[in-house]
């Protein structure tokens, strides 16, 4: 379980499904290069490490099977049928496609036992995205580096010894006990595989980064299930007015409602941007310094608690927008 480009894979599919009897790993390793679909940024071929875990994954996840050390078609899977009804290489993955990968991982036991059983309370596998959906709780993930001691306000793993080599960390949001999973393998297959997968790729997950180095993960459904309006409406809703205003600190809010409604932070922020730019009246923002929100923060993550943010016209950072009531009276279903 280690970063793979999921439209690279429904590409290597279509290259599978084009050449009748398969193709043999090296044969595989040859069209994908000479077609683009493995290629690095720069139009360099990859390493053949990469295009054997592009080959491994497609195999764990039941869609290429080996035979006589030729690549096959799993025909028998309704995912596959998905996946390579229709696509043309180079395209976009489309929201079929990524459910398809997405009941695939799940469907995976090694994926359920390390990852996506801690979203669920029963331990029970989802087998499809809408399942999971509804049934996934939201999840603390810590990532530690070797020779790090657990920190970020989380007194029950202060007891823990100092980590002496990679780590990760999970538990269900509001349960106590931390899932410890030791290692650099770990690592790899969590937070740059399956984090990577669900969240940046797939759209099955959101995350949201917190200073402490934590983030929280939590499910969202691949096809948007809310209009802009409808999760206005809801987000609205949710304000607690003192007096005629309300003051709420953009992350928090968007969130939230993330995990309640199954949306990605990103529409909550349009949302949000939307109320600030129609009615400024109405909508005032409170801007803060980027030094403020990314102090303590390591480089390589504070672009991801920058995300959680607005930006104004102006380009300066949002962290509150002050509301006031009057505001429900432009916010409606079919208003």
């Amino acid at each position: 379980m280690r970063w793979v480009d999921f439209r690279a894979l429904r590409d290597l599919l279509l290259l599978v499904k084009s050449q009748k009897g398969g193709l043999s790993a090296s044969e595989l390793e040859r069209l994908s290069t000479s077609e683009g679909v493995l290629l690095r940024r720069d139009g360099r071929p990859y390493a053949k490490s990469m295009h054997y875990h592009h080959r491994r994954t497609l195999e764990r996840l039941g869609l290429l099977v080996r035979d006589d050390r030729l690549y096959t078609l799993n025909s028998g899977v309704a995912e596959l049928r998905t996946l390579i009804s229709g696509g043309s290489i180079g395209e976009p993955l489309q929201a079929h496609e990524k459910e398809a990968f997405a009941i695939s991982i799940l469907r995976n036991k090694d994926c359920q036992e390390v990852f996506f059983s801690t979203f669920l309370s029963s331990w029970q596998p989802a087998h499809d995205v809408r399942e999971f959906t509804e049934r996934a709780a939201p999840v603390e993930v810590v990532v530690e580096s070797t020779g790090r001691t657990p920190n970020g306000g989380r007194s029950d793993m202060s007891r823990h010894a100092p980590v002496l080599s990679p780590q990760v960390s999970m538990r269900a949001i509001g349960a106590t006990e931390w899932r410890l999973l030791p290692g650099t393998n770990a690592v790899q297959a969590i937070h740059f595989g399956l984090r990577s997968w669900c969240v940046d790729q797939l759209g099955l997950m959101d995350a949201a980064h917190s200073a402490s180095g934590a983030y929280t993960l939590y499910p969202t459904h691949i096809v948007p299930r809310l209009s802009d309006q409808e999760l206005g409406a809801m987000m609205l809703e949710a304000i607690e007015f003192d007096g005629d205003w309300a003051t709420i600190r953009i992350p928090d809010c968007t969130l939230s409602i993330g995990i309640r409604q199954g949306v990605p932070i990103e529409q909550a922020k349009h949302v949000l941007k939307g109320w600030l730019t129609e009615h400024p009246e109405l909508v005032d923002g409170i801007a803060t310094r980027i030094g403020f929100i990314t102090h303590g923060v390591a480089d390589r993550q504070q672009a991801l608690m920058l995300k959680g943010y607005l930006r104004s016209d102006g380009g300066a950072y949002l962290s509150h927008l002050k509301i006031h009531r009057t505001l429900r009276e432009h916010v409606q279903v079919g208003g």
